[in-house]
């Protein structure tokens, strides 16, 4: 077994391991790019489940989530739904539990027929944003628009200014 004992021998043998880690590494990878449905179409953590977005809000709301994905690793996961309980909280987490949220990721959902809206942050935010931040961000961002209805606005004002706060206070 002198073989084994030569210094090339050596080099060729770890130069095939690491080319199956790569291998192996590459095998195991999501075939999905993040955010994306198993089925493959573009969500970027934009759900218009009560169908009341317009395609152009949508577009725009997935354009700046990948642009915080890119650049800090995270996202604003954006839900509308017909849910109509007083568990929206519930609802929210068990929804960003579904779709795989971080602790850095934000979650808004709308739920349209329960007149209701709710803002949850990722278990990494709450020392820098606290639930009366949520709380407030949420307020003052969509409340006016909300209440006429105009859920488009209200998205797009909340998560310019959640972008904005990232920038601020950039985490990764």
């Amino acid at each position: 077994m002198n073989i084994l004992k030569k210094q090339a021998v050596a080099w060729v043998i770890t130069i095939l391991m690491i080319l199956f880690a790569i291998g192996f590494g590459l095998a195991k990878a999501p075939s999905n790019p993040p955010g994306s449905y198993s089925d493959g179409t573009d969500s970027w953590y934009v759900y218009d489940d009560a169908d009341v977005l317009d395609p152009d809000t949508e577009r725009t709301l997935r354009e700046r989530n990948r642009q915080l994905y890119e650049s800090m690793d995270v996202v604003v996961a954006c839900v509308t739904t017909d849910y109509g309980r007083d568990d929206l909280y519930e609802f929210a987490m068990d929804y960003a539990e579904t779709i795989g949220l971080g602790p850095y990721d934000f979650i808004v959902v709308l739920d349209i027929s329960g007149e209701n809206y709710w803002l949850i942050q990722g278990s990494g935010l709450v020392d820098l944003f606290s639930d009366d931040d949520c709380a407030a961000y949420a307020w003052d961002s969509m409340e006016d628009s909300f209440a006429l209805e105009d859920y488009d606005t209200a998205l797009l004002n909340l998560t310019e200014r959640l972008a904005d706060w990232y920038s601020a206070h950039y985490l990764t």
